[in-house]
């Protein structure tokens, strides 16, 4: 048994079969109508000839007998196809029928009559004709009872030569209009089907830094506006693969490092072990320091990976108190000289335990690369709807070219101080990450003379808001 295929669902089908049921519904209506109203008029016209053709009659009555001569030169249409029959009834119920010309021939036809129209008759062999009738009383007891045939064959051959040209006129209509609707359905959905055809083509091309896009059309607007956001969400994905990609190199890398150092102090020790135990202590404090720096690392990866999911519940805090806590705390830990320079109280919207992890990294990240006979300057301030927090040191500073990349993961600005410097290259990446999680931003700018200004902006909370 053949398989039934699937009904086309496409948009164009739909709108083909929306706008062809409709231009059908349409064009039928309107022959349907015109077809109607050309009837009714031809009809009416008819009734009034006969209502004419009915008073001439009348008038032509006289001496108790119709004045044919008199009819014919006054009625108002040709009366060689109308058949008139007048019956005259006297007191003594004597009757007399008189007939215009051919029309007792014509009555010896059987006559019906249509079920609703009463005034319609027909016969197969003389065609349909209207009957009227009329009824007068005059004086002396006499009743005259007129009665006209008026024939209508050549109204239905006109009514059928229109209803003709209706038919065509609405089959050519609804071929054509079929025909335009298709091709107008096709062209309005071309633009998604070219859409559709260049997503279904997109690949995942060897450099992910080469991205492909969609094509943009100028209409209609709809279209355009959808591709123009899938365009940036392919760019959006795209960025995140090659973000990934590079945190993905850039983790080997780096745990390639201590693996390789550990992996040979153990092929040391297995080697020379026995023969020159002097080696062992130092080999040992070797691995447990790499071992150390893996462990720093894959917390840190771990960190990161948790907060690309994670989300804070934001809460006003005094930012003030909070820098002024950790700087007195921190300050045992630093070689350089930290000055804290707070208002009394500065609210901001945030969650305060993850602003302290960033306050901690930045006093960190300033710590390994001051001088240690430097200061570091922790200044909070707070302008409009803005509360700020900056970490100034006055270190080697970082080039322009560094610092759009300065947050990036595992980016060190000097790979060959960056070797003497601990660390695993993560810090300022969670940085930015839990300033965007507590919906801040996070910056590095230029310190006077010489050094680094990191700044952690957040929404501020004024008092009359936190009534």
């Amino acid at each position: 048994m053949r398989k039934r295929k699937p009904r086309v669902r496409s948009s164009a089908a739909r709108i083909s079969r929306t706008y062809v049921a409709l231009l059908t519904i349409v064009m039928l209506s309107t022959a349907l109508a015109t077809v109607s109203a050309v009837g009714l008029h031809l009809v009416r016209n008819k009734r009034e000839d006969a209502t004419q053709l009915m008073t001439v009659l009348k008038k032509s009555f006289s001496d108790y007998k119709p004045d044919w001569d008199y009819w014919r030169d006054t009625a108002p249409i040709n009366v060689h196809s109308t058949f008139v029959r007048v019956s005259v009834t006297k007191a003594n119920g004597q009757k007399h029928f008189f007939y215009s010309h051919n029309a007792h021939h014509f009555l010896q036809y059987n006559w019906e009559s249509l079920p609703i129209l009463k005034n319609i008759q027909y016969q197969p062999a003389r065609g349909i004709y209207y009957h009227t009738t009329d009824k007068v009383a005059y004086t002396g007891h006499l009743t005259v009872r007129y009665e006209v045939w008026l024939s209508l064959n050549n109204v239905i051959q006109l009514f059928k030569l229109i209803l003709e040209v209706i038919t065509l006129i609405t089959i050519i209509g609804i071929a054509i209009g079929i025909w335009l609707t298709i091709l107008l359905a096709k062209r309005l959905n071309q633009p998604l089907v070219d859409l559709t055809t260049a997503s279904q083509n997109i690949k995942q091309v060897a450099n992910p830094e080469q991205a492909e896009s969609l094509p943009v059309p100028a209409e209609p607007q709809e279209v355009h506006n959808l591709a123009a956001q899938f365009n940036k969400l392919l760019a959006a994905q795209n960025r995140q693969l090659v973000r990934d990609h590079r945190f993905v190199s850039d983790a080997s890398h780096e745990l390639r490092t201590p693996l390789a150092a550990i992996r040979g102090h153990i092929e040391l020790l297995q080697r020379h072990g026995k023969q020159h135990p002097e080696i062992i202590p130092a080999s040992l404090a070797t691995i447990d320091t790499e071992s150390r720096k893996m462990q720093a690392l894959i917390e840190s990866l771990l960190q990161l990976s948790r907060m690309d999911q994670a989300q804070l519940t934001l809460q006003p805090f005094d930012l003030s108190a909070l820098c002024k806590q950790v700087a007195a705390t921190y300050q045992k830990q630093l070689p350089q000289q930290l000055i804290v320079k707070a208002p009394e109280q500065v609210t901001a919207m945030g969650d305060p335990e993850t602003v302290e992890h960033i306050l901690l990294a930045l006093l960190a990240n300033a710590r390994k690369y001051a001088p240690e006979n430097s200061t570091i300057l922790l200044i909070v301030a707070a302008a409009g709807n803005t509360a700020k927090m900056e970490v100034r040191d006055h270190g080697a500073g970082i080039s322009a070219a560094d610092k759009p990349r300065i947050f990036d993961r595992f980016y060190r600005v000097d790979a060959s101080r960056s070797k003497k410097i601990p660390g695993t290259g993560l810090g300022l990446a969670i940085v930015a990450r839990l300033a965007a999680l507590n919906h801040g931003q996070v910056a590095v700018h230029d310190n006077q003379p010489h050094g680094s200004v990191f700044t952690l902006e957040l929404q501020r909370v004024r008092k009359n808001q936190l009534a």
